[in-house]
């Protein structure tokens, strides 16, 4: 899915400069790893020490690895930051880089 707004390269700027960052979302931590601006989303990457074990496609024990959030960075229909996205805004400007 594309994002219907266009994202304004100073809010680009912004957040590519928060890469590394860490914040809390829902209660976890997280890192930001990657803006899509043509998807219109920011991914974040979870934070813990040890790292939940994933499943393969069988079920079987297969790595460990990070879970990974997708947050949208626009309302699709008003253009305007998600709340989502102002609350990380916050969060992230306000913490130290990882």
């Amino acid at each position: 899915m594309t994002q219907t707004h266009e994202i304004d390269a100073e809010l680009l700027q912004r957040l590519r400069a928060l890469l590394g960052h860490r914040c809390e979302h829902d209660g976890q931590v997280w890192r930001l790893i990657d803006v899509l601006p043509g998807e219109g989303l920011v991914v974040l990457e979870s934070d813990l020490a040890r790292p939940p074990i994933q499943m393969d496609q069988y079920g079987r024990a297969s790595h460990r690895a990070n879970a990974i959030c997708q947050v949208r960075i626009l309302d699709p229909v008003e253009g305007g930051l998600t709340l989502e996205m102002q609350d990380l805004l916050d969060c992230l400007q306000s913490t130290l880089r990882a």
